[in-house]
């Protein structure tokens, strides 16, 4: 008869879990809470300042981006107006002057020539204006253009390495065939005999004799 001498595992300590472990970490995390609580308000509001700092950058930031633009448009947008308006005087300072021209004709000539500089002093900042503005045009347009003929050559370069990397086992098969042409034959491939043919033959060639020897 087989007896089992091998007995079953049994449990540490009876099976029970072990309480005073779970007790004791209780315990531990009940005596860190006045240190825990305070540390993860302090972590929270650190993070919250960080948050607070960069928010406020970025929006300065935004803030000072738009002022200056906004800034330049006004200062631009007051320069044409003044310039209209100055424009606008020199033309009623000249018709002034022809009124005047008749009643007083020093006064009259005086004031007509100060409108008639005028209106060519504006007329001129209008020329002026006008080509600064079609210089601008034309420079964005140039940045465009360059930028977009960069893109395109990146990418026709690229294009271009992945195509002639494609093409050189071609190129390199067509020169060996070429090769081979020249020399006047292609070369024949070398018959290869599996290993231990010649083994294999031997031992038949004996076992045959052995047998005729019978």
């Amino acid at each position: 008869m087989y007896y089992d001498t091998q007995s079953a595992p049994r449990a540490e300590n009876g099976g029970k879990p072990k309480v005073w472990k779970i007790v004791a970490l209780a315990a531990l995390l009940l005596c860190a809470l006045p240190v825990l609580i305070p540390l993860s308000f302090c972590v929270a509001a650190g993070v919250l300042v960080v948050a607070l700092c960069v928010a406020g950058a970025a929006f300065a930031a935004v803030l000072c981006v738009a002022g200056a633009v906004f800034t330049v448009v006004v200062c631009v947008v007051g320069g044409l107006i003044c310039l209209a308006l100055f424009q606008l005087a020199a033309l009623i300072g000249i018709g002034f002057g022809v009124v005047l021209l008749f009643q007083a004709p020093a006064s009259g000539l005086a004031i007509l020539g100060e409108s008639l500089l005028a209106t060519g002093a504006g007329v001129l900042c209008w020329l002026l204006l006008w080509q600064l503005v079609r210089l601008l045009i034309r420079g964005f347009r140039a940045l465009v253009g360059w930028t977009r003929r960069r893109l395109v050559a990146g990418r026709g370069t690229k294009w271009a390495r992945a195509d002639a990397g494609k093409a050189q086992p071609f190129a390199a098969g067509a020169e060996a065939t070429e090769a081979y042409a020249a020399k006047g034959a292609m070369p024949e491939p070398e018959a290869t005999e599996p290993e231990g043919f010649e083994d294999v033959t031997d031992q038949e060639k004996e076992r045959k004799g052995a047998d005729d020897d019978e």
